[in-house]
């Protein structure tokens, strides 16, 4: 894992965890409005249902024996909530005409005026049911009920909740500030804390690179040792099939050598790179045409088709290994005869899409998903070619170097490699 990948996981660790906190404190605030609406719901039925039962009125309690409140049906009802109270009723007959109007429980509303809002309530009650939890409406800071009696008289009580409802909104008000100061306090305290989190990450980083650094110069030693001795038998004796077989296990060997060298050099490119606004057309033909022969060479066609002035920020030599493992890829795995396609164009400005194809008749049984794993070499596609699965692992990582994105997939009897790739800035 490379100091890109390092931090990729560390921005992503910071926004997990915040948006995680988030969502628990958005819960949590989010219940605790709720909770807080709800039971001031309930306590407001609660009273206007004893009022429209007792023709308007709350019953006077006879003294301390008095159970009022202390049923499931009153519950949170006390003596000092019914004396406390501000609320108002209105008894209207079946001709629309009021015939009781109790105002003396509430200064800031006049008999008229109660009069008035038992009718717009009664008329809303019917046109629009806008009733709720226990057949609630809501007028203003008040919560009302319609109660019908069977001689058609209707008793309309109102409830103000005004104070509750400020005190309500103030609880809402401080959660979200609170929350707000959470949520920005644990956003710093992860950001601080991340680094301390990752940093076992960029210790196994930096010993996995230096681990293949240290393998691949300890395996060139015996490999050249190997590799002399077996010159100096064939010289000595001439060549048989063990020689051979050992002159081709060590080739092999010194090829997989440099892949992991090629891996350890990628990272380092990583980290040092110099940006420059680079003319893509330009570094991809110069990295396509010292493959010209060796396409001739196993009678392959190899054609660049770029598209006019295609430029992007980027390390130059960075875009120039991309294509010359692609291209190499490309060719390795062409069929005899078959044409390998190098393809530039730019959908928008500051963004790159290049298509390496190539004729692969075989291809439809491939597992086009896991070539970029490293190592993985498909049984049927990559079983006479020598390759070691790296190459196709590095071109992905300078794919996401750049915010992009690689993928490969089977067309029309080619194999197709898609790379999209976006300005450094």
């Amino acid at each position: 894992m490379n100091s890109a990948a390092i931090d990729a996981l560390r921005r992503k660790f910071i926004l997990l965890a915040t948006i995680s906190f988030f969502l628990v404190i958005l819960f949590t605030g989010g219940m605790t409005a709720l909770s807080s609406q709800w039971t001031l719901r309930m306590q407001a039925g609660h009273a206007l249902e004893l009022i429209v039962e007792n023709d308007g009125t709350f019953p006077e309690p006879s003294g301390p024996e008095d159970r009022l409140g202390a049923t499931d049906h009153y519950e949170g009802l006390t003596p000092e909530f019914i004396y406390g109270a501000r609320y108002f009723s209105v008894i209207i007959n079946k001709e629309d005409k009021p015939t009781k109007v109790d105002v003396t429980h509430i200064a800031s509303v006049s008999e008229q005026q109660a009069v008035e809002f038992a009718r717009e309530a009664i008329v809303s009650y019917k046109q629009s049911l806008t009733v709720t939890v226990l057949n609630l409406g809501m007028k203003d800071s008040y919560f009302y009920m319609v109660k019908t009696q069977p001689d058609g008289t209707r008793i309309v009580a109102f409830l103000d909740c005004s104070f509750q409802m400020q005190v309500n909104r103030e609880v809402v008000r401080y959660t979200t500030l609170i929350c707000i100061v959470g949520l920005v306090g644990t956003f710093v305290l992860v950001v601080l804390l991340s680094g301390r989190a990752v940093r076992p990450e960029i210790e196994n980083a930096r010993k996995q690179k230096q681990f293949i650094t240290n393998a691949s110069h300890e395996l060139k030693t015996p490999l050249a040792v190997i590799r002399a001795n077996t010159e100096v038998i064939e010289m000595l004796q001439g060549e048989s099939e063990w020689t051979q077989s050992t002159m081709g296990q060590v080739d092999r060997m010194d090829g997989l050598v440099q892949n992991l060298v090629m891996i350890a050099r990628s990272e380092e490119r990583e980290n040092s790179t110099e940006m420059g606004e680079i003319d893509v057309c330009r570094v991809v033909g110069d990295s396509v045409d010292p493959f010209r022969a060796l396409a001739r060479q196993e009678h392959k066609e190899l054609v660049y088709s770029p598209d006019k002035d295609v430029s992007m920020v980027a390390d130059a030599s960075a875009i120039q290994q991309l294509c010359t493992l692609l291209v190499d890829n490309a060719i390795k795995y062409c069929d005899e005869g078959g044409t390998v396609l190098v393809e530039v164009s730019s959908p928008r400005k500051g963004r790159v899409t290049l298509v390496f194809s190539n004729t692969f008749a075989e291809g439809r049984s491939a597992q086009f998903g896991r070539f970029f794993e490293r190592f993985y070499r498909d049984d049927e596609a990559h079983s006479d070619e020598g390759g070691y699965g790296i190459g196709l692992s590095v071109a992905e990582s300078i794919c996401k170097r750049y915010r992009g994105s690689i993928r490969a997939q089977w067309r029309g009897g080619n194999a197709v490699f898609t790379c999209q790739l976006r300005s450094a800035r």
